[in-house]
C-alpha cells in the first residue's frame, strides 16, 4: 500500500470525525461483497488479452495465397517490356498487354513468379524475364458475431488470423463463449470450423483466408467439467461437445509429478456417482459435461531425508525409514566432544509456514488498525498521520520477515514421542561460553559468560540500552529456542546460560494504546518466531 496514500486516507477519516460527519457502508452491502466468492478459473480465458488486435498481416508470407483484390507489381523485359501494378480481378485474373489474362487465384506467394512467367513464355517463347512480387493483400470487412464482447465488422487483411479478429471483438464472452466452436461461415456455408483449445496445446490453426463479407461465428458452451487436485490448471474446462475423453484433459491440464489417481463425480440424475482410476486405467474413461475431476496423489512414502547441521561427526544427509523418531536419528548422530547434546534445536517447514500465516495475519490486523483509528481533534489527526506513515513503513519490513519454523525441544521431552517429517533439520549447537546482545542497546554484541552477571550486566556490555531499560522489553531466548520473560528479573544471575541470547525490545510509544499493544505483540511474534530484534 502506498504509504502517503494511506497516511491520507487516515487523516481525511480523522478530519471528518472531528467535524461529526458520519458516513459509512450499508451493512448489508458489505457483507454481500465480503461473501462474494470469486468465479473459478476458465481454461483459455488468458487468450484474448490484447495479443492479436494490433498487428496485421503484411502479405509477404511465402506461403499467402493470392486472392482476388490482391495487388501485384509485375516487371517483364526483354522481347517484351512492361511494368506496372495490377489487381487481381473478380475472376482470379491479372492481365498483362500482348499477354492477357493470367490466373493466379489460390497461388501461393512464393510461387507467383513462376507461374505468371509461365504464362508469359506460352506467348514469348524465348528471350523474356519476368519478376512479380505481391505488394500488398486485400483489406476485406468481416464480419464477427455470437459470444463475443463486442459483435461487429472489423477491418483487416485477407490473411489476418481469426485470432485478430476475435481479440478485436473483444474477445469471448467468459461465461457463454465456447473456444472449442469457432466457425467461419461464407455465403451460408462453413469454410473452418476450429478448436482454440488446440491451438493453445499444440499450436495449430486451421490455414483460412478470409474474404470480404466472411462471418466469424463464436459459438456457445456446450458444457465444461470442473478440474480439481494436483494438476497445472485448477478450473473450469470446456469440453468440445457434451462428452469427452479423460485422457484429453488430463494431456491438457498438465498433471503434477506426483499425480497417480484420478476420482470421477459424474451427476446422473438427482445422484452424483463417484469413480476412482489410476492413471494407467483412464484410456476408455469418458468425461460427460458437468463432472468434476479431481486428481490426487496416493505416494506412499517409505523413508524420509533429514538434514543434520551443526556440531557433529556425521554425515549432514540421513536417510531414515518413514515413522522413524527423533530418538532414532539421534543414535545414528555422532556427537564431538564440543557438541551440545542437550539443546538440540528441530525446524519443519509446516511449523514456518504457520508462523507465516499467523505473522501476516497479526500485520493485516495491525494495518486495519492504522488506517481506521480516529482521533478528535485536527492535531491529534496529524500526529496519528506520522505515526501511521511509520508504522505501515515498518509494516512492510516486517512482512519480509521469515520465521525458522523451529519446534521447541522442552526440557525433559521424550525424543521417541517425536516423529519426524520429511526435510525436517536437526540442529547440534556448539558448546558455546558466550552470550548474544540484540535489539535496543547500543553495540549488539557477543560477550564471554560470566557466573556473576546479570542481565543488566550484560546489557551494559553491549554499550547499555538505547532508552530506560525499565521501559524495555527483555527477553532471553535458550538454547533449545526456548524464550524466557527477564523484564522483572534483571539482577538474576541465575538467568543467564552460556549459549543465550538477549533480546532487548522497545515498547513502541504512539497515541492509540490498542495500537502500542498491538504492535508489541507483534514485536514479541517475530522474536519468538524468527530471532529477530525488529526495531519500530
Amino acid at each position: 500500500m502506498n504509504f502517503l496514500l494511506a497516511s491520507m486516507l487516515l487523516f481525511f477519516g480523522v478530519v471528518v470525525n472531528a467535524l461529526e460527519v458520519s458516513q459509512g457502508v450499508d451493512d448489508s452491502e458489505s457483507s454481500m461483497q465480503l461473501d462474494a466468492a470469486p468465479s473459478a478459473p476458465l481454461y483459455a480465458d488468458w487468450l484474448f488479452e490484447g495479443g492479436f488486435g494490433e498487428t496485421s498481416f503484411n502479405g509477404l508470407n511465402p506461403v499467402y495465397k493470392v486472392s482476388q483484390g490482391d495487388t501485384l507489381l509485375v516487371q517483364i523485359w526483354g522481347g517484351v517490356d512492361f511494368q506496372g501494378e495490377v489487381i487481381v480481378d473478380p475472376r482470379g485474373n491479372i492481365f498483362i498487354p500482348r499477354v492477357g489474362p493470367i490466373n493466379v487465384q489460390g497461388v501461393e506467394n512464393k510461387s507467383l513468379n513462376e507461374v505468371v512467367l509461365k504464362s508469359i513464355k506460352r506467348v514469348f517463347k524465348s528471350n523474356v524475364d519476368a519478376y512479380v512480387t505481391l505488394m500488398g493483400s486485400q483489406t476485406v470487412k468481416v464480419f464477427v458475431s455470437g459470444m463475443v464482447e463486442k459483435p461487429g465488422v472489423y477491418e483487416g487483411q485477407s490473411a489476418d488470423s481469426i485470432l485478430r479478429y476475435i481479440d478485436a471483438a473483444g474477445g469471448i464472452k467468459r461465461d457463454l463463449g465456447g473456444y472449442r466452436n469457432v466457425r467461419v461461415i461464407r455465403q451460408g456455408d462453413e469454410v473452418s470450423r476450429i478448436d482454440l483449445y488446440r491451438f493453445l496445446k499444440r499450436g495449430e490453426m486451421p490455414d483460412v483466408q478470409l474474404q470480404n463479407g466472411d462471418l466469424i461465428l463464436v459459438g456457445s458452451r456446450s458444457g465444461y467439467i470442473e478440474v480439481e487436485g494436483g494438476a497445472g490448471f485448477n478450473g473450469k474446462f470446456e469440453l468440445r461437445d457434451d462428452r469427452e475423453l479423460l485422457t484429453t484433459i488430463i494431456d491438457y491440464v498438465a498433471l503434477n509429478e506426483s499425480a497417480t489417481h484420478v476420482t470421477l463425480l459424474e451427476p446422473s440424475g438427482t445422484d452424483i456417482n463417484a469413480y476412482q482410476y489410476s492413471l494407467e486405467d483412464i484410456n476408455d474413461v469418458v468425461v460427460k459435461a458437468g463432472s468434476t475431476v479431481k486428481i490426487s496423489s496416493q505416494l506412499r512414502p517409505k523413508s524420509i531425508s533429514v538434514e543434520v547441521l551443526g556440531e557433529h561427526n556425521s554425515s549432514t544427509e540421513m536417510v531414515l525409514p518413514w515413522g522413524s523418531t527423533l530418538d532414532d536419528l539421534i543414535n545414528r548422530i555422532e556427537f564431538s566432544t564440543l557438541s551440545d547434546r542437550n539443546s538440540l534445536q528441530l525446524y519443519r517447514k509446516s511449523v514456518a509456514n504457520r508462523q507465516k500465516e499467523m505473522l501476516m495475519a497479526s500485520l493485516s490486523a495491525l494495518e486495519q488498525s492504522v488506517l481506521t483509528a480516529r482521533s478528535a481533534t485536527k492535531e491529534t489527526a496529524e500526529l496519528r498521520k506520522a505515526e501511521a506513515e511509520t508504522v505501515l513503513q515498518w509494516v512492510e519490513r516486517a512482512k519480509k520477515i521469515q520465521p525458522k519454523g523451529q519446534v521447541v525441544l522442552l526440557d525433559g521431552y521424550d525424543p521417541a514421542q517425536i516423529v519426524l517429517d520429511q526435510g525436517d533439520k536437526v540442529v547440534v549447537p556448539i558448546k558455546r561460553n558466550l552470550v548474544m546482545i540484540h535489539g535496543e542497546v547500543l553495540f549488539p554484541t557477543a560477550v564471554s559468560y560470566q557466573s556473576k552477571m546479570n542481565v543488566k550486566n550484560y546489557v551494559d556490555q553491549a554499550g547499555g540500552a538505547m532508552s530506560k531499560l525499565s521501559g524495555l522489553n527483555v527477553l532471553i531466548m535458550k538454547s533449545n529456542g526456548t524464550f524466557v520473560q527477564a523484564s522483572s528479573d534483571l539482577g538474576d544471575r541465575k538467568l543467564v546460560r552460556p549459549g543465550d541470547e538477549i533480546f532487548v525490545l522497545a515498547k513502541p510509544k504512539l497515541k492509540a494504546l490498542q495500537l502500542t499493544k498491538d504492535i508489541s505483540q507483534v514485536i514479541y511474534q517475530i522474536a519468538v518466531s524468527a530471532a529477530v530484534a525488529l526495531a519500530l
